[in-house]
């Protein structure tokens, strides 16, 4: 397996797998940030939920519902059964198919028992604690074989997980019925995916090499991934389903991102409200608001887990030989640690573009006591040095981003008062921000990373997009001829030259999402188009967006799918529909 594998993921609201071909290659339970059942992803020996056979289509049904048809006909739908912790892969057999499912737990570290139950069910168990996996083959015949099953015709392979012996399905009176929960499921996709808004705007695009249908596609896979992506009991939105894909193959960087980000699930609640999904980004909204402390900086931490607790200290797990031996595997994140200091911003502005959206004036008034802690804690701490949005370890500075976005942080607090007759006490300390960004973060007539540099980076892209500045702003269009002169590679934007790590070989697809809307902005329209496009080429045609991108090979590199690279192509096509439908030519 590698980056060339078309990779698909399916998710339910609870957790994620990862499909390539007919194989299921991740898998996580009960939940995203659990440890995988199927980790054949990071080694070949962490187990995987395979058919025979070989890929004729592939394509999703509805999103988070793949269905694959064979060469031989045979047709297979994979999906994660909604309000349960099970995969279910009803399977339309047009000849024999070969079955196996081989689990482990611990990251790899330990096989499944496997015992049979009854014909066609079999219990998988952990030997190290009480949780197991019951397996239910429901087939017109089923032969076992010394690596799995062999069965013939149309029926369904259920995967559920349970935490010991009090749960499960077989012996209990109740009714198990596979087929209904399959069709409610594809059900509630379907009529969440309905509740949005514009796919009519979407499917009047054309862009190189995609038509109206495809970017639609796109579009609707983009929300839909979203959607499955926030973990229900919470709100709380993973950043990536997946720990430790590598940026380059056999390289160090390697991060587990199954945590909910301040910034990356603000960013996906605006993608969410941009496509109309006003309540679930407002689900978003809530579980941040939550977090948000009154003792110390509100955002204490950068990334939380998706129940809300503190995040886990970040380990390293030895005995997995990683992503095309890519070393080492993580578990955890230690920039839970740092200090970051645009988080504020990035939540601020999801909270007012939530009631530009909806006009909802007493959400705003319950949560006054959050804006005006935010905004008091920002006046007073602005000044202070952080590690910046690329979040590199053991570096702090004044980043340009971080003051921009805490710029931002006041400016919404000042109209969100506004908008409850309140007082906007933070007028001059913005806009004494500002004038420090202009007097110290400017060098040769073009906005810096940090003071004393002359170097760019792709984070300053946000200044028009969050309204620090004009897209037309003189300064701002001698940096953006910097990024596209330094960091630009065939339309895709790189983070920065380099960190402490070296060099960043492969653009950054959430800063090339953030470079196509700006020249949306400037009115630079087919130059959006062939950025967005080099994307969705690299999707090749599951319109799931990487970490990263590599623009010669058009693949992606880095966990997968990323969410606030996928809001940003919401966000994109939102941004390109609009200035295509008020274009002089659209006009005529």
């Amino acid at each position: 397996m590698d980056f060339s594998s078309r990779m698909f993921c399916i998710n339910n609201e609870f957790t994620g797998a990862l499909i390539t071909g007919t194989e299921v290659v991740w898998l996580t339970f009960p939940r995203y940030d659990s440890s995988p059942v199927f980790s054949r992803l990071l080694d070949e020996r962490g187990g995987s939920f395979g058919i025979s056979g070989e890929v004729a289509t592939q394509e999703y049904l509805v999103p988070n519902v793949l269905k694959t048809v064979l060469k031989d006909g045979t047709e297979v739908v994979d999906l994660l059964l909604r309000g349960e912790h099970s995969l279910v892969r009803k399977i339309n057999a047009r000849t024999p198919r070969e079955i196996w499912v081989d689990p482990t737990f611990n990251y790899g570290r330990v096989k499944a028992k496997v015992y049979r139950l009854s014909n066609g069910i079999y219990k998988l168990v952990n030997p190290e604690n009480p949780e197991f996996l019951e397996l239910h083959l429901i087939f017109p015949s089923i032969q076992e074989t010394s690596r799995g099953w062999v069965i013939s015709g149309d029926g369904y392979a259920f995967l559920g997980h349970f935490s010991d012996e009090r749960f499960g399905i077989f012996g209990k009176e109740l009714r198990f019925d596979v087929e209904t929960g399959v069709e409610r499921t594809i059900n509630y996709w379907r009529n969440l995916i309905r509740r949005g808004k514009g796919r009519g705007k979407i499917s009047r695009l054309e862009i190189p090499g995609f038509k109206g249908e495809d970017l639609v596609t796109a579009y609707e896979t983009s929300v839909g991934m979203l959607l499955g992506l926030m973990y229900n009991p919470t709100g709380a939105v993973v950043a990536a389903p997946t720990t430790s894909l590598p940026e380059i193959e056999g390289g160090v960087r390697n991060w587990d991102y199954r945590f909910a980000w301040v910034r990356d699930s603000s960013i996906v609640a605006e993608g969410l409200i941009s496509a109309g999904h006003t309540m679930d980004a407002r689900r978003i909204i809530e579980f941040l608001s939550r977090m948000v402390s009154f003792t110390t900086k509100p955002f204490l931490y950068p990334l939380y887990s998706i129940d809300g607790s503190v995040p886990p200290k970040e380990v390293e797990i030895p005995w997995l030989s990683g992503f095309m031996n890519s070393r080492p595997v993580r578990v955890g994140n230690a920039a839970a640690a740092q200090l970051q200091l645009d988080l504020e911003g990035f939540f601020m502005d999801a909270l007012y573009k939530y009631y530009v959206a909806t006009g909802d004036v007493s959400y705003v008034r319950g949560h006054l006591d959050v804006i005006e802690y935010i905004a008091d804690w920002v006046s007073e701490n602005w000044k202070l040095q952080d590690v910046g949005i690329w979040e590199e370890r053991g570096v702090q500075a004044h980043y340009t981003h971080s003051k921009a976005m805490m710029w931002v942080a006041l400016e919404r607090a000042g109209k969100l008062m506004k908008v409850v007759d309140r007082e906007n006490k933070w007028k001059e300390v913005r806009k004494e921000v500002r004038e420090w960004v202009m007097e110290n973060c400017v060098n040769q007539g073009k906005f810096v990373k940090k003071p004393g540099s002359d170097e760019v980076d792709s984070a300053l892209l946000t200044l028009p997009l969050y309204g620090f500045v004009e897209p037309s702003d003189e300064t701002f269009l001698n940096t953006l001829t910097e990024i596209e002169r330094n960091l630009v590679v065939d339309g895709q934007a790189k983070r920065y030259m380099r960190d402490f790590l070296g060099e960043a070989r492969y653009p950054f697809t959430l800063a090339s999402l953030w470079l196509a809307r700006v020249y949306i902005k400037l009115g630079r329209v087919e130059d959006a188009e062939r950025t967005i496009s080099g994307i969705l080429e690299a999707t090749r045609g599951t319109y799931l967006v990487g970490e990263h991108v590599d623009p010669k090979r058009k693949l992606f590199t880095g966990n997968f799918p990323q969410a606030f690279a996928q809001s940003n192509l919401i966000l994109a096509l939102n941004e390109l529909a609009e200035a295509r439908s008020t274009s002089p030519e659209e006009d005529q």
